[in-house]
């Protein structure tokens, strides 16, 4: 069998579609955006004028800088998918998608392993942090046996761990918990480096994909070690 080109726990195929899942909503965001589409959004008129106020900023030039936030957090989201599409797609697991009753996002195909994952650990509220609590909660009700995480990649401290899930007005138990950076790789392909692997083959694979070569020179590449070092430990 030939040796995998990207990373060893998912096919190259595979690998490339979920990359370019990615890749293609980068092309797909609309730039030349009008205060009509801004509004389909949900605006807010009151931070509007604080935003062009406080940041000497134009109306039109407000709207670039609306669009590029949009776009962001649509990106953000698309990265999030990234890690569960990818993640989901390890053997002896499955990316639970929408509509499944547990509502979390990975789980072990022998139930004992479940997860809600995240890409940034501020991406819960309080609110939100509960509504996770509750999905964790049912999960090793309904599995006795099954441990149920909330999962993130990029963390406050920017490394590495897990710990029991201690949270206030919840009962102490040793099968939630949280974890995050390349522990939730580690987790899932029980390989401990492979969310480092991951990284590295994202430069080579989107070059793949596009059919081009490499785009990302030399010393932007020895700069982004230095990131990803700082990043995630």
């Amino acid at each position: 069998m030939d040796k995998n080109k990207y990373v060893d726990f998912v096919s190259d195929a595979f690998f490339l579609k979920c990359i370019g899942s990615v890749c293609n909503a980068y092309y797909e965001i609309k730039e030349d955006v009008s205060i009509e589409d801004l509004k389909g959004n949900g605006l807010d008129p009151f931070k509007t004028v604080f935003d062009i106020a406080n940041r000497g900023l134009d109306f039109d030039s407000w709207i670039k800088g609306e669009v590029s936030r949009q776009a962001d957090k649509t990106l953000n989201n698309k990265i999030g998918e990234f890690h569960q599409n990818l993640l989901g797609g390890v053997v002896g697991w499955t990316n639970l998608g929408v509509g499944d009753d547990s509502k979390l996002d990975l789980k072990k195909d022998d139930n004992s392993i479940f997860i809600e994952l995240k890409n940034k650990y501020n991406t819960t509220n309080a609110d939100s942090a509960d509504k996770v609590r509750d999905k964790l909660e049912n999960a090793i009700k309904r599995h006795p046996t099954a441990t149920a995480y909330l999962a993130y990649i990029i963390s406050k401290d920017n490394g590495s761990g897990q710990k029991v899930w201690n949270k206030r007005g919840r009962k102490v138990d040793e099968r939630i918990r949280k974890i995050w950076g390349a522990d939730v790789y580690g987790l899932v392909t029980g390989d401990k480096l492979a969310l480092k692997k991951t990284w590295q083959a994202l430069p080579i694979a989107i070059s793949d994909y596009f059919k081009v070569e490499q785009k990302i020179s030399k010393a932007d590449m020895k700069k982004l070690i230095e990131h990803f070092g700082s990043a995630l430990g």
